[in-house]
């Protein structure tokens, strides 16, 4: 039994929508978008999960959090969308793309074993910039 997730993250609230193998749509919920609550609801869902979402500035980690209790997670690139939106909608058009393997393009790479390091890089180079910053303001006086 396959399940497939789309979901429409914004910074207070995630819109879940839920489409069985076959198309037929087995509704939607919205929740809050917190690492427990997300995880909590995928969680009631039955059967193979694949979760899809757009990429944005939390779509990294939804995905690390997500990608332990499903099947794939995917995360494509924002499109233009045209018409009436609503979050329902949104989260609806991306759960039948990835049923129907039109969910493209795929933009996101888990950074995996890699993230710690990337973290630590990111870290020292701002610091780096910090203190040339601070160095240069006392020069200046």
């Amino acid at each position: 039994m396959e399940r497939y997730i789309g979901l429409d993250v914004h910074l207070a609230s995630t819109t879940f929508a839920v489409v069985s193998e076959r198309g037929k749509r087995l509704g939607s919920q919205v929740v809050e978008t917190n690492g427990r609550a997300l995880v909590a609801h995928l969680k009631t869902l039955p059967g193979n999960k694949h979760v899809c979402l757009e990429e944005g500035t939390q779509a990294a980690w939804v995905y690390e959090i997500l990608r332990p209790h499903a099947v794939e997670v995917v995360v494509l690139g924002v499109s233009e969308s045209r018409g009436p939106k609503s979050d329902e909608r949104d989260a609806l058009g991306l759960a039948e793309r990835l049923r129907a393997g039109k969910a493209e393009p795929r933009v996101f790479k888990e950074r995996g074993d890699f993230r710690a390091l990337g973290e630590l890089s990111r870290t020292h180079d701002k610091l780096v910039r910090d203190c040339v910053r601070v160095q240069n303001r006392l020069k200046s006086l």
